[in-house]
């Protein structure tokens, strides 16, 4: 089977599937960016979403946040 034909396969798949057929195959082939892959196949089934969003869903996904009291009370370490 060509590129061609698989993209054209992929062509005929609903919308609503596409990404779940496509992202089962790439974690097939590469098991070990499972969530890299995620996050592709949602930016790409989302494309109205700003870049910054994604950022903050993201940090929020990795634990990467902070308390809200803390944020407003102390300096960023960076600035400290």
């Amino acid at each position: 089977m060509t590129a061609t034909t698989l993209a054209d396969e992929l062509r005929t798949v609903p919308d609503p599937e596409r990404g779940n057929v496509i992202g089962a195959a790439l974690r097939s082939i590469y098991p070990q960016s499972g969530r890299v892959i995620e996050r592709m196949i949602r930016r790409i089934e989302n494309p109205d979403i700003p870049e910054d969003v994604w950022r903050g869903i993201e940090d929020a996904e990795a634990g990467r946040l902070v308390d809200m009291e803390t944020a407003m009370t102390e300096a960023p370490p960076c600035r400290a």
